[in-house]
């Protein structure tokens, strides 16, 4: 398998995410920094080394990079890293998997939606002017991720305030404005190696509001997605035309979207980056390969595979596989329990904190996918699911300082 001993590989920002890459690293041998502008990121306590260099300052990381002998950098789980890893890896003469024109396309909402209907990708038609308003509708930044800026509105006095929360979250000060429609939701995810496009996977999003001015949060995954036969015979070749357009060589891409009546796909954003699902962790367990580890290895070596490296990317998995994300209440964490019990049965891939004990819960996590506080991966048929799902809600538990229960779901709510 992989053999990164004796490289060095430095890892943009060090958030919770970003603790993933560095243990992918360091289970292959790489010596593995972190650099963040936060003394006590989480990150920072697994890594080799850890640097206090704020990964905007872009100049100051290409000195490390040069005065440290870094073999590879990277980063991912958010838009935000993009452009500084590109600048960073261009002046540095490090892999980069991304282009600047690539990220651009791909991180605002209003230019994808162009490109996709240049390729007959059905999307949703936006609102160009905001006289004559059928509600809901969904008011967005056209550049932010993680579901920062996101309203439904019900009426003008809700719109015009969705209007500045849009406009205050958004780098380019640009909204995006549909209707809100209550569709099927339902991911995609591409691998690129080499030139070649590879649909990978496709899951079903379930996501659940329990207040109708609230973006509905996934509340789980199931893979593979209803949909994926379809989107197999209908949609494939016309995103591979369109990245083949974007001279997209390497990397990973997830596409956000609908699942109409008749489980036609219709795209609303996308990522050329890791994203906070994880689903990289089920393929590895349904299929054999990780793309965490690709993007690592093409970070140090150029290459998304090593030399002896054959793997199956079939999206049609022989089984099922899950991903429960718990939605959590603001407050407190005094105590978590049963996170040991779950990681310990058979099934169970991962069970991924996003908080710790002490940590605290802010009200301004609501309705973003920071109030996702547990992620549980696993696989399962569909007797395997039942009995999954009893056991995390009878052993799972996040208690608050009044030992009341933080987690609002331990199942895919529908």
């Amino acid at each position: 398998m992989y053999n990164w001993r004796g490289k060095k590989l430095l890892v943009l920002g060090a958030t919770k995410f970003i603790s993933e890459i560095v243990k992918e690293a360091k289970k292959y041998g790489a010596y593995v920094v972190v650099a963040d502008y936060n003394k006590v990121a989480p990150a920072k306590e697994i890594a080799d080394e850890a640097v206090l260099i704020d990964v905007m300052d872009i100049a100051s990381i290409v000195e490390y990079i040069k005065n440290n002998s870094i073999d590879g950098v990277l980063t991912g789980f958010t838009d935000s890293l993009l452009l500084p890893y590109i600048k960073i890896c261009e002046a540095s003469g490090l892999p980069c998997y991304i282009s600047i024109e690539q990220e651009k396309i791909t991180t605002d909402k209003t230019i994808f939606k162009r490109l996709c209907r240049k390729f007959n990708i059905r999307v949703l038609d936006e609102y160009t002017s905001f006289n004559h308003l059928e509600y809901p509708v969904i008011v967005k930044p056209v550049d932010n991720s993680g579901a920062r800026g996101i309203s439904i509105c019900n009426n003008d006095e809700e719109f015009y305030l969705g209007q500045q929360i849009a406009l205050e979250n958004s780098k380019s000060h640009q909204i995006l404005v549909e209707k809100y429609v209550n569709f099927q939701e339902a991911t995609v995810f591409y691998l690129f190696i080499n030139g070649v496009a590879h649909c990978i996977a496709m899951g079903d999003r379930y996501v659940k509001s329990f207040n109708n001015k609230i973006l509905r949060l996934p509340t789980g995954y199931c893979f593979p997605s209803k949909g994926m036969k379809k989107f197999s015979q209908e949609n494939d070749k016309k995103f591979k035309r369109m990245f083949n357009e974007l001279k997209i060589k390497n990397g990973l891409m997830f596409i956000q979207g609908f699942l109409d009546s008749e489980l036609n796909f219709i795209p609303y954003e996308c990522g050329f980056r890791l994203t906070g699902s994880l689903e990289y962790k089920l393929i590895q367990a349904l299929q054999g390969y990780n793309p965490l580890s690709m993007l690592i290895n093409f970070a140090i070596t150029g290459n998304m595979l090593d030399e002896k490296q054959s793997i199956n990317m079939s999206p049609f998995f022989k089984k099922n596989g899950y991903n429960i994300s718990c939605q959590i209440n603001p407050g407190k964490i005094k105590k978590i329990i049963g996170e040991n019990k779950i990681k310990n049965l058979e099934n169970i891939i991962d069970c991924f904190f996003s908080y710790k004990e002490n940590d605290i819960i802010s009200k301004e996590a609501i309705g973003k996918l920071s109030q996702i506080g547990v992620r549980i991966l696993f696989t399962a048929n569909e007797q395997e699911y039942d009995k999954t799902i009893s056991y995390i809600k009878n052993n799972l538990s996040v208690l608050d300082e009044n030992n009341q229960e933080m987690l609002i779901n331990k199942e895919i709510l529908i």
